[in-house]
């Protein structure tokens, strides 16, 4: 499935207000949540160098869902959304040693999950932040997803509205962090 999002931003705590018209497609395995969260990782992110789905080196084994660079082409942001093995982390913050790394999952409940997951396997945890979303938050904005969309991101500080095609949706923005 193709969907077209007009996406506008509004981030209060950055003072940011963009937007961006992007084109996402489900891919083999991945449904409509797995779209939604690329959305909120768009709006979370914003940044003009975001990137989404990126083209990577020859050698790289893995591919980010989006992904910012440093001017030097080394990844200064890398997100991660729904379905990620432990591994993949692992080996990408060890590779990837100053990198943000960024694991969105459904849930607070599936963010912490796969945060306990990671202890004792990833040799970096202290380098990725998990972020998870209320209960059937990523869900119900996956059944109002049309092909054209219009989406606009409220965020301040741990709130977070979504409104798509004149519905709003409200969630808190759950952050967990393995301190070093």
């Amino acid at each position: 499935m193709r969907l077209n999002v007009d996406l506008s931003v509004n981030d209060y705590d950055r003072e940011l207000f963009a937007e961006r018209r992007i084109v996402l497609e489900t891919r083999e395995g991945e449904g409509l949540p797995h779209i939604v969260l690329k959305i909120l990782a768009m709006a979370l992110f914003h940044d003009p160098a975001l990137q989404i789905e990126p083209g990577m080196d020859d050698e790289e084994r893995y591919k980010p869902d989006l992904l910012i660079r440093h001017d030097d082409y080394r990844p200064r942001l890398w997100v991660e959304c729904g379905q990620c093995r432990v591994q993949k982390l692992d080996k990408v913050t060890f590779k990837h040693y100053d990198a943000r790394v960024v694991m969105l999952k459904r849930t607070a409940r599936e963010a912490r999950e796969i945060m306990q997951r990671c202890k004792g396997v990833v040799r970096r945890l202290q380098a990725i932040e998990f972020i998870g979303f209320d209960n059937n938050f990523v869900d119900n904005v996956a059944q109002a997803l049309t092909g054209k969309n219009d989406v606009v991101a409220i965020i301040s500080g741990a709130s977070l509205q979504l409104v798509v095609g004149g519905e709003t949706f409200t969630s808190a923005i759950h952050r967990y962090h393995e301190d070093a």
